[in-house]
């Protein structure tokens, strides 16, 4: 396994002793003593960043450079009140204001990469807070001055919180929550109530890890993490009206650096990431390269993984007109499919409903048995981004991304359902060969600026396109049933595979938009926000097999999504904001009915209201919304074909949340969130003399969490005995999950009623201590993440039949060093 054999290599540097160094600052007769660290969101120093003090009136102070591990120091400071500017070429600029006493000041500064994007200037150094974002306008917009709720997840955070699976992460954002649509082989969560499909952004671009069997994004290259919240098609299409989650990858820097670490864990964990970052042509040309190897058991028996994935990635700049950068991605790796738990069915009552609890089995049973869920998948990616500076005020971006999937799963075992009282589990049984995909994308977009008299605009005009074919072979047999609190795997199948029933697919997705969004400036720090598109669609599935007559079906779509939005700066501190949003998502994400045709277009529409504020010299943000979200044509899994879907009519999500993130003190640093929402079913064609399914209608929708909070604290002490330590903690809750299957008596017959499966209330505690110190200009660094501290026996997720466990107490080491 090529991340041991790595580990093997690296194990005795990075066991080198921490020695602390003996140092003491004094405060000189004329002044005192400013220093500091300049680092960027990976932590990695930045070497020749330009320092300076200045006070009140604009007057420099002091000046100075970072070094080769990006420390500063300035001497003879006097004692007042200023502000500090660091600055370096590629990096947004980064503010703070300080306060110089005797005993000095010590400080650390984090810059965000530019390169790629409009250069702006952001004040203050943040911790967790993030004044920025342009996922929700595709333009780099104060948050704000953006009548959009968005949150960022910036890299700290997901340091400190050690998380290694991107819904760790977002889930420190309101009305986020796991869910298990890729059954644990793939990035599943929902957004205000209604289920992603495990589809992501990544610098803006489309990463459908549904429809492509796509592997989970990696997290050693991530530089942070943008939610928008409600529907956002008007700027990027297809979409689910929740809201989306768009990962920001790591860029090539200007400055030179390396980064490697090492990471262990219970059940056999070993993960060693590499970060390595070289100019080659002075600040014209330079070359990062990211790798990440991982090999791992689990809890869970029969899951194990085992990938290694490489991010290769060029950036020239060889003069202020252009800027092109070329990334690419190799991942080959060994994934397992988790069912969870199954629910053992209750007994129904009087009007055929029951309600059903997770089996009273250990967290680790899996009912598949050994060597089965195996997929082995391999994905390639390349994506060149040119932005052409035209003039200072409109850059025009041009983006092309084409990236393969080959990702079989010869034998898939599924729950078909409750298990009865006395614990026979029905299976459902799957076999696919092979299974490959190739995606085109194109992004064309243009955004300007402009005055006409005191409106100040942020016009922008684009274009799209993503385009998805695939191939994939099909078959179905019927294990034999399997008992929870007996299993005996390997048994002979029901009916087993018969290839003469062999199907074939071929099926596709095309979809290209136009839009046109403006974002004006009005007396008196009013905002608005307009845009539309027109999107033009189509999906197709030619199917073929001896088990049903072959038949081509074809959806065409043409919606129009607008959007508008109005906001209000009263002053520095706070804003408030309404906005209205349409949604668009086509046929369903292409899910098919029991007949074999695709289920209606989606639609949705959103109104919000909400307020925005920040303190502390933008150190702190926080923000509230209230918000109600119609969707139309929903789908969910038909109980009687589970590999295909229902249209339930209309869902009706309301709710309130809020978040809060940044530095409290110099040393304390917080993020949290809190979202209490209602996700109800308020129209369903089905019955039981139409389709033979019960109607959902009054019911909360499947798998939804009824209400999710989060909270994290970091205290990295900058002075005294314990300058170098960290140490941070939190916890994470969500309540009222519930999905449904069919109820049955004891004699086997349905009762016309649902089977409610719940999962119960939840909140896991987090622990994490850290210490860091440079060793002959070498920063080394330890920490120690103690995930879920009190061993508590719970479940992330619930579909169908199915709840997914969540991890015991885990230990998580990890070593660094950064050269």
């Amino acid at each position: 396994m090529v991340p041991a054999r790595v580990l093997r290599v690296l194990f005795p540097i990075l066991i080198l002793p921490l020695f602390p160094g003996l140092s003491a600052l004094y405060a000189q007769s004329s002044g005192a003593t400013v220093s500091g660290r300049v680092e960027d969101t990976t932590g990695s120093a930045i070497v020749g960043a330009q320092i300076k003090i200045s006070d009140s009136s604009n007057r420099l102070i002091a000046s100075g450079i970072s070094d080769s591990i990006g420390r500063f120091t300035l001497n003879g400071v006097p004692l007042g009140s200023y502000v500090l500017t660091a600055e370096s070429h590629g990096f947004i600029s980064a503010r703070e204001s300080i306060i110089v006493t005797e005993a000095g000041a010590t400080l650390s500064l984090t810059l965000r990469v530019a390169a790629s994007r409009e250069s702006v200037t952001v004040t203050a150094n943040t911790g967790y807070a993030v004044t920025h974002a342009d996922a929700g306008t595709k333009i780099e917009l104060p948050l704000m001055e953006t009548p959009v709720a968005i949150t960022v997840i910036p890299r700290p955070v997901i340091d400190d919180q050690q998380d290694t699976a991107l819904v760790n992460a977002i889930t420190n954002a309101s009305g986020v929550a796991p869910t298990n649509d890729g059954y644990g082989s793939s990035d599943s969560f929902s957004i205000r109530g209604f289920d992603a499909l495990s589809l992501l952004y990544q610098d803006g671009v489309k990463l459908d890890e549904y429809s492509t069997s796509g592997v989970p994004q990696d997290m050693a290259n991530v530089d942070e993490i943008e939610i928008v919240k409600g529907p956002a098609s008007v700027l990027y299409g297809q979409a689910e009206p929740g809201g989306l989650v768009n990962v920001v990858t790591k860029h090539p820097h200007p400055n030179r650096f390396a980064t490697l670490s090492q990471e262990f864990g219970n059940h056999e964990y070993f993960r060693t990431v590499a970060d390595v970052n070289q100019p080659l042509i002075g600040k014209q040309l330079f070359f990062r390269f990211v790798f990440d190897g991982l090999t791992a058991n689990s809890f869970r028996n029969f899951i194990s993984t085992d990938n290694v994935s490489a991010y290769p990635s060029l950036t020239w700049q060889p003069d202020r007109l252009v800027d092109l950068t070329i990334q690419a991605s190799l991942v080959k790796g060994n994934y397992y499919l988790d069912n969870g738990i199954p629910f053992i069915a209750g007994v129904p009552d009087s009007t055929g409903n029951a309600s059903a609890s997770p089996a009273p089995v250990s967290l680790s049973a899996n009912f598949v048995g050994p060597g089965v869920n195996s997929s082995t998948d391999q994905e390639y990616s390349i994506k060149p981004t040119l932005i052409l500076h035209l003039s200072p005020n409109w850059p025009l971006r041009l983006l092309y991304k084409l990236e393969w999937h080959n990702n079989p799963t010869p034998n898939e075992l599924v729950y078909a359902g409750d298990a009865d009282p006395a614990g026979d589990l029905p299976l459902l049984g799957f076999t696919e060969d092979y299974f490959h995909s190739r995606t085109n994308q194109v992004v064309a977009d243009m955004p300007g600026k402009f005055s006409l008299g005191p409106v100040k605009n942020i016009f922008l005009i684009g274009f799209d396109f993503y385009k998805d074919r695939g191939d994939y072979d099909y078959n179905v047999y019927v294990p034999a049933t399997i008992n929870v609190f007996n299993p005996v795997y390997g048994q002979p199948p029901i009916s087993p595979i018969d290839p003469s029933m062999e199907g074939y697919n071929n099926l596709g997705f095309t979809e290209y938009g136009a839009y046109v969004q403006d974002v004006a400036e009005l007396p008196g720090r009013v905002f608005v926000l307009g845009g539309v598109r027109l999107n033009w669609a189509e999906q197709f599935e030619n199917y073929s097999g001896a088990g049903s007559p072959p038949f081509t079906e074809d959806v065409h779509d043409r919606p129009i999504t607008p959007r508008a939005g109005l906001l209000w700066q009263e002053n520095d501190h706070v804003s408030m904001y309404g906005s209205y949003t349409s949604n668009y998502g086509a046929s369903a994400l292409g899910l098919l009915t029991p007949t074999g045709t695709f289920l209606p277009p989606e639609s949705a529409d959103q109104v919000e209201f909400g307020v925005k504020s920040q303190w502390l010299e933008q150190r702190l943000t926080a923000s509230a919304a209230v918000y109600r979200i119609i969707k139309h044509n929903v789908p969910e899994p038909d109980p009687l074909n589970p590999a295909f879907s229902l249209a339930v009519g209309a869902v009706r999500s309301q709710g309130v949340e809020a978040d809060v993130a940044g530095k409290v003190t110099r040393d304390v640093r917080i993020i949290g969130s809190f979202s209490n929402l209602q996700a109800i079913v308020t129209t369903d064609t089905n019955s039981l003399d139409t389709t033979g399914v019960p109607s959902q209608q009054g019911l909360p929708l499947s798998g939804v969490p009824h209400s999710t909070a989060s909270f994290w604290a970091t205290w990295e002490p900058h002075s005294g005995p314990l300058s170098g330590f960290k140490f941070g903690g939190g916890v994470q809750n969500h309540s009222g999950e519930q999905a449904y299957t069919l109820a049955y008596d004891s004699s086997g017959n349905p009762t016309g009623g649902w089977e409610l499966d719940r999962i119960p209330w939840v909140a896991v505690g987090n622990l994490m201590g850290g210490y860091d110190r440079e060793f002959r200009r070498v920063q080394i660094s330890a920490q120690l993440n103690i995930n879920n501290v009190a061993n508590s026996h719970y479940f992330t997720a619930v579909n169908p039949g199915q709840a997914l466990p969540g991890a015991p107490f885990n230990l998580l080491p990890k070593l660094t060093i950064r050269f």
